[in-house]
């Protein structure tokens, strides 16, 4: 294997040299350096949740072991273990580990085997595959202690975002179609599929940060007390085509449900309802990244979804639009809250409905 020396945040890393090798499943040992921003995020998200305490992880699905070797050599108060099925893999992991002078313990197994064998309690588990977590739920939610982080990688955006309404229904077990804010969307039913596998163990999670990025969608769970209210944090969409007009609703009906313009609805999901943050802990977040800076204004919006005004200024065939940050500052001055969003480079997330939003466009 043709390796390249890098150097990622305060970390030295053997990789794939990606000049011989095509960026799919068929390279020797996985490496994305486009995934850097996921490992930033992750090592924020371990330092400021730990605070200095000793906390065990286990890098589920480890390949180069960059995320992990990252966490281990750049938080010091945390003991890494890795696996990772391909030999290959494991052998770059030591690599890695020695390279830093790192003391870790790497697994050759598959991951559920290793997580049915192996009984040990993590405080944070990370799911980062190639495509769907879903086979690596189950086995991975009993392992993490009470209080603890399980983070969570889907790459199979197509079917989340609704590009692909039956794989989303097959994988995640949910109806789903493009809307303007879609990628909020797919972080909402991958939760929802989350916390569906944990209540079938009685577990209780609860998402504290979310992120879509390039090709991936990102959420980090906290293990919490049980809670009996899941079914009233699950919800149905009401998404009209017509006039773009949305509603959430906890119960799904039968019924084809009319909009306000006299179209009906599609009715999506189920999907997770409530917020997709902690606010207070997002608070606490250093402003590494453009993504942590958005997401510290967006989280404190209460809102369902956002406005993607470039898509909704061609639904009511304005050509001529202002400025972001001047639609921005309308909305502000009309009395809403509203910021840009991470989700795209032309989302607006505000508490302002949508009639009132198409208005502000049109002027």
């Amino acid at each position: 294997m043709d390796l390249v020396k890098i150097t990622e945040g305060a970390t030295k890393l053997y990789v794939p040299d990606k000049n011989k090798y095509k960026l799919d499943s068929s390279m020797p040992v996985f490496f994305n350096d486009v995934m850097k921003l996921n490992r930033d995020i992750t090592v924020e998200i371990l330092k400021k949740y730990f605070n200095k305490k000793k906390f065990k992880f286990l890098d589920l699905l480890s390949a180069s072991g960059a995320k992990g070797i990252r966490i281990s050599n750049e938080i010091k108060t945390s003991e890494g273990v890795f696996n990772d099925a391909n030999i290959s893999a494991t052998k770059l992991i030591k690599k890695n580990a020695k390279l830093n002078g790192l003391n870790v313990t790497v697994f050759n197994n598959s991951a559920n085997k290793l997580l049915k064998s192996d009984k040990s309690m993590y405080d944070f588990i990370d799911i980062d595959p190639f495509g769907t977590p879903i086979e690596f739920l189950e086995s991975s939610i009993v392992r993490l202690k009470k209080n603890g982080i399980l983070g969570v990688t889907a790459t199979d955006t197509s079917a989340l975002v609704g590009t692909y309404p039956k794989a989303c229904m097959r994988k995640y077990q949910s109806k789903n179609m493009r809307t303007f804010f879609m990628f909020e969307v797919a972080i909402r039913i991958l939760i929802k599929k989350v916390l569906d596998e944990a209540n079938k163990q009685k577990i209780s999670l609860i998402p504290i940060f979310s992120h879509s990025s390039n090709h991936y969608i990102r959420v980090y769970f906290k293990r919490v007390n049980y809670l009996n209210n899941y079914s009233d944090r699950i919800c149905t969409l009401n998404y009209c085509t017509n006039c773009l007009n949305y509603k959430v609703t906890n119960k799904f009906s039968k019924s084809k449900r009319r909009c306000s313009c006299g179209s009906y609805f599609f009715q999506l999901g189920p999907m997770y309802s409530e917020e997709i943050y902690d606010k207070d802990f997002v608070k606490k977040l250093d402003d590494i990244n453009k993504t942590i800076l958005l997401i510290k204004k967006e989280s404190q919006i209460n809102s369902f979804g956002y406005y993607d005004y470039h898509k909704i200024a061609k639904k009511i065939q304005k050509k001529e639009l202002s400025k972001i940050d001047d639609i921005i500052d309308k909305i502000i001055k009309k009395g809403y809250s509203a910021s840009r969003t991470h989700f795209s480079n032309t989302g607006i997330k505000t508490d302002m409905k949508i009639k009132s939003f198409m208005n502000i466009l049109k002027r």
